[in-house]
């Protein structure tokens, strides 16, 4: 038997109602979600999302949308580096009047791209997104990269693991240590010890002659193969030697030195229907749960991730996005200083 087109339409808002109810939505925001997943699949375009995680990762989230909202069609494009995603939306939308639907930046890149008129604002909390995490309207903070001490358990005796900033400069760390080659968490630190401090303690923290890596990655990695006996590194980067095996040890910080990762939908948007349902999705806890499982990179703002229960009883250290100019300011300063400690493998 034909199914009729009403049937059909009739068939596709049922399920996006039932898709709200199960995220927990209800009222309007149900009903202004239901009519965007409706508009999102009867359009032609797919929602293309600028993301730097690996294709086979983000297939994984994009898997978990579609089984709320199979209809929608999300594509990613792989764009490593955060500080090349201005210039090549920038370079798309003066050379063909679009780019990607979304795009996932640090807060400077997101600020910066809002500066040029590049973004597109929404009214988020219409949307059931909670405030927390749109700070601004014209984009949403979907997870966040956080410095731990990341150890290799079978060079460093429990009795000697370090327990927090004050132990970092111990001299015997000296030709131990491994450091991401961007001084970005002695930066963060600057927000809560002041900028001097901050300073004066990656001064004496270059000391130790850490060795620098251009990846967090890779210096994980190194600490788990033995190379490197302790490290100031990322969460998330700890997690692929810890589950391979490797002798990996995550603690955290207090404070807590990181980066918010957004996400925002550009004025070049060909569906922008999609990219408001897509991102407001990634905002909910089953969203923020598959991003995370993914990625492990999750939202220290969402309770029910890795990445909360991490920092929920540590005083976070990171300049507000409207404050980036001072960031950047001591950023380049911090480089040189972390830099002087040799070359990058």
């Amino acid at each position: 038997m034909k199914i009729t087109q009403t049937f059909r339409k009739l068939i596709t808002a049922g399920a996006a109602l039932t898709a709200m109810v199960g995220l927990g939505v209800t009222g309007a925001s149900a009903d202004m979600l239901s009519d965007l997943a409706k508009d999102a699949a009867a359009n032609e375009h797919p929602v293309v999302w600028y993301e730097s995680s690996k294709e086979d990762q983000i297939e994984k989230v994009i898997a978990k949308f579609n089984e709320r909202y199979p209809d929608v069609k999300v594509q990613h494009l792989r764009v490593a580096g955060g500080n090349k995603m201005t210039g090549r939306i920038i370079q798309e939308v003066q050379g063909q009047g679009y780019t990607g639907d979304l795009v996932t930046t640090g807060a400077a890149q997101a600020w910066e791209m809002n500066d040029r008129s590049l973004l597109q604002s929404a009214d988020w909390q219409a949307l059931g997104v909670p405030k927390k995490l749109t700070p601004v309207d014209f984009t949403v903070a979907i997870a966040a990269s956080v410095y731990v001490i990341i150890i290799n358990t079978d060079r460093v005796k429990p009795e000697d693991e370090p327990k927090g900033w004050d132990d970092i400069n111990d001299p015997k760390w000296k030709g131990r240590m491994g450091s991401w080659v961007r001084a970005g968490a002695h930066t963060q630190m600057g927000k809560v010890w002041g900028v001097e401090k901050a300073q004066a303690e990656l001064e004496e923290y270059v000391k130790l002659q850490p060795m620098l890596f251009k990846s967090t990655f890779p210096l994980a990695q190194q600490v788990g193969a033995g190379e490197v006996d302790i490290a100031i590194g990322f969460f998330h980067t700890a997690q692929p030697p810890m589950d391979a095996g490797a002798p990996v040890k995550r603690i955290a910080l207090d404070p807590a030195p990181m980066h918010t990762i957004y996400t925002s939908m550009t004025k070049g948007a060909r569906n922008t229907p999609g990219a408001k349902l897509f991102l407001s999705w990634l905002a909910t806890p089953e969203g923020a749960a598959a991003y995370e499982g993914a990625t492990n990179r999750g939202s220290h703002l969402m309770e029910g991730t890795k990445t909360y229960d991490l920092v929920k009883n540590a005083q976070i250290s990171e300049w507000p996005a409207e404050e980036t100019d001072k960031y950047q300011e001591a950023f380049k300063v911090f480089n040189k200083i972390l830099g002087s400690a040799g070359a990058a493998r």
